[in-house]
């Protein structure tokens, strides 16, 4: 036989070795990594996480990580075309709509991936489980967890020869195919996949081309330890013109066919490389230790002529990560423990030129490659991160994590030396969380854990740059880290067939670093107001409810429901020189929906035929900060079908908005605008798509 590695995880002998022993209290063990998602997560946790596999994201046939994310109360998700996404979690972030860092760590196989524009690209072909963590999350995984943290791990080796090719069509010129197999040796394992995503986008110029070869290989060096390498390399094509200027033109112009967006037409190469050793030592320790290396260039074009139809500059960026992590964890009978290392070195290259000849001889004009901006940050992060477990009764479990993160920037002007910033944060961050067992099927928890946002170089830079043209301005040239804490409740379990967690939460975030003039304010009577502070705090209140249930062997059922009140509070902006500060303390934070619905059905229909009904609904939200602008809501109907022609092969195909129900996915409208001069964008209309998977 084939010498396979045991796959006896840790939480499994701990309790094996505790039934044995029978000491008084059952043996707890720390299931919290960074590096790789291989225990499971159990109902004795002390937070609202959320777990969903590669199964049930092939039930749900995804066009964007947006459907996937959109089942899993607390989370808002909205597509901005071209398959990226934005997200909310318990109304962090989004503040603004581009430029801002995420607000949650976007964790890639154990490599937290750095999403400056707040846009997240995944390969939704290579996902084999998105684990969500609601809160703040920094206590685990340091800088922008602010929110959360949504952990991906990609496909990895199965341990058994098998291989699947799918292929799908659909509207848009929509096109995928996918060709994976996984095969088994001695003593190693490999996974390897090529994925082709292609599509013209319902807006003008929204194609994505993607083109993707990945895979994992494990070598088990004896029956406890292995080693596991991971390559990807991904070509990804992005265009443009998800949205529009003003009403007007949603009727006029609603595929955007007149104008340019800010910033479109991305063309990344992405290649990843990682190493993993793990090692369960015995039935009560493992350590673990990832190297990687994250290499992403993109190249893109951005800001708009006076008439919005044609891009100005061309913009090539491109981010190095590496990144080293080890963890050892240690179980002594009711104690366990965890302690971990973060290492970091990444660095950003940004570059500007000026694409067409552009301007006239009263405002100066800028010829075409003419170098606009140049400029490189080192970025370097030292962390040591902590988690003890006690099980103070048989009941009642505690929890505490700790963090610490070191940061230090260097970023360098290459056009002007004087705005040379290297400014660095000490941080510290935790949790504490309780867990007691009401009976062996239901649990109640609570937790208080807090997060971090460092300021960015460029930020410190541009105000800077700002003091540099009028010394006399009230310009800080330090920023304070953004601070959140997230306080919950909840209970989750299983009752009479009904699998459900409840959770109630506070989530306050302290000294919101934005523009003092308000958010995409790009000029004032005075450039004080241009710069960026530490100009206010919000607070997040909500509840959110996950239930699943299977009622008969027809008919099963998941529901996701979020209630969220997110507010303004001491918050400001100044956007006219000479005029008093406007305060909206109490204003709604823009685009938070107070009531969020998601319910599918799987219908059985016999046992070949599966038919799934999902309703998506949202309730209205404001597009401003001042709350002058309130936007529907709205409710959409998809249904997915999947059909077993034998045990290898199978057909599936869905219709999104099966009613065809016309909608803004997004509206956001600037400080002193109105709606002539929103950003809008439409959604797309009713869609089909229908596709094969054959494995073998």
């Amino acid at each position: 036989m084939p010498k396979i590695k045991k796959s006896i995880s840790l939480v499994t002998s701990l309790i094996l070795v505790n039934s044995l022993n029978a000491v008084e209290l059952e043996s707890i063990n720390v299931v919290s990594s960074t590096i790789d998602d291989k225990y499971e997560e159990k109902l004795n946790s002390t937070s609202n996480t959320f777990i969903i596999d590669n199964e049930e994201i092939e039930k749900m046939d995804p066009t964007n990580v947006e459907d996937i994310l959109n089942t899993i109360p607390g989370i808002t998700a909205s597509n901005v075309g071209n398959d990226r996404v934005k997200i909310h979690i318990r109304g962090i972030d989004n503040q603004m709509y581009m430029g801002e860092r995420p607000g949650v760590a976007i964790v890639i196989d154990g490599v937290p991936v750095q999403e400056t524009t707040g846009k997240i690209n995944l390969d939704l072909d290579n996902i084999e489980s998105i684990k969500v963590i609601k809160g703040s999350a920094s206590y685990l995984y340091g800088n922008d967890a602010i929110g959360g943290a949504l952990v991906i791990t990609t496909k990895r080796p199965k341990g058994i020869s098998t291989s699947k090719f799918e292929t799908e069509v659909g509207s848009f010129g929509f096109k995928r195919a996918l060709l994976g197999t996984n095969q088994s040796f001695d003593n190693s394992s490999l996974q390897l996949q090529a994925s082709y995503r292609d599509t013209d986008g319902y807006w003008h110029d929204a194609y994505l081309n993607h083109k993707s070869i990945n895979g994992k290989y494990q070598y088990y060096l004896n029956d406890n330890s292995d080693l596991t390498f991971g390559l990807d390399y991904t070509k990804r094509k992005s265009g443009d013109g998800t949205s529009v200027h003003g009403i007007d033109a949603v009727i006029n112009d609603p595929k955007s066919v007149n104008e340019v967006s800010y910033a479109g037409f991305y063309d990344t190469s992405l290649i990843k490389t990682f190493l993993t050793y793990s090692n369960d030592i015995d039935d009560t320790s493992n350590f673990m230790a990832v190297i990687s290396r994250y290499q992403d260039d993109t190249t893109s074009r951005s800001s708009r002529d006076s008439t919005d139809t044609f891009h100005l500059k061309n913009n090539d960026e491109k981010w190095i990560q590496n990144t080293f992590k080890s963890e050892y964890r240690k179980s002594f009978g009711n104690i366990a423990a965890m302690i971990g290392v973060n290492l970091e070195k990444n660095s950003q290259d940004n570059e500007s030129v000026q694409r067409v000849t552009y301007g006239s001889p009263w405002t100066g004009i800028t010829t075409a490659g003419t170098l606009l901006s140049d400029n490189n940050t080192d970025e370097n992060i030292s962390a040591i991160y902590l988690e003890l477990q006690y099980k103070i009764t048989p009941k009642l479990n505690i929890v505490g994590n700790y963090r610490y993160d070191y940061i230090s920037y260097d970023y360098k002007n290459n056009m002007d030396s004087s705005l040379n910033v290297d400014p660095s944060y000490n941080n510290s961050s935790f949790k504490l969380g309780l867990n007691y067992e009401l009976d062996e099927n239901n649990y109640l928890y609570t937790s208080y854990s807090t997060g971090f946002r460092a300021p960015t170089a460029g930020q410190i830079s541009g105000n800077l740059s700002l003091l540099q043209s009028n010394p006399a301005l009230d310009i800080p040239t330090e920023l304070d880290p953004e601070k959140t804490q997230n306080f919950e409740v909840g209970i989750k379990g299983t009752f009479k067939n009904i699998n459900y967690d409840l959770s109630a939460y506070q989530l306050d975030r302290i000294d919101y670093i934005g523009k003092k003039a308000g958010s995409y304010i790009w000029s004032t009577d005075d450039d004080e107001y241009l710069a960026v502070d530490n100009v206010g705090d919000m607070r997040s209140r909500g509840i959110e409810l996950a239930i699943n249930s299977k009622i008969n062997d027809s008919f099963s059922y998941n529901l996701a429901y979020t209630f969220l009140d997110a507010k303004l509070i001491d918050y400001s902006v100044n956007p006219n020189d000479g005029n008093p500060e406007i305060e909206l303390d109490g204003n709604y934070v823009p685009r938070t929906s107070r009531h969020t619905l998601n319910f599918g059905l799987d219908w059985n229909v016999n046992q070949k035929f599966v038919l799934s009904p999902e309703v998506v609904a949202k309730s209205s939200y404001y597009a401003d900060e001042a709350n002058l602008y309130k936007q529907p809501g709205y409710a959409v109907i998809n249904l997915r079908g999947n059909y077993k022609i034998t045990d290898s092969l199978e057909v599936f195909g869905k219709i999104t908005n099966l009613l065809d129900k016309n909608y803004y996915q997004f509206v956001n409208v600037s400080y002193g605008s109105d709606m002539t001069d929103a950003t809008i964008r439409v959604a797309h209309p009713r869609a089909f798509y229908a596709g094969l998977r054959y494995k073998f």
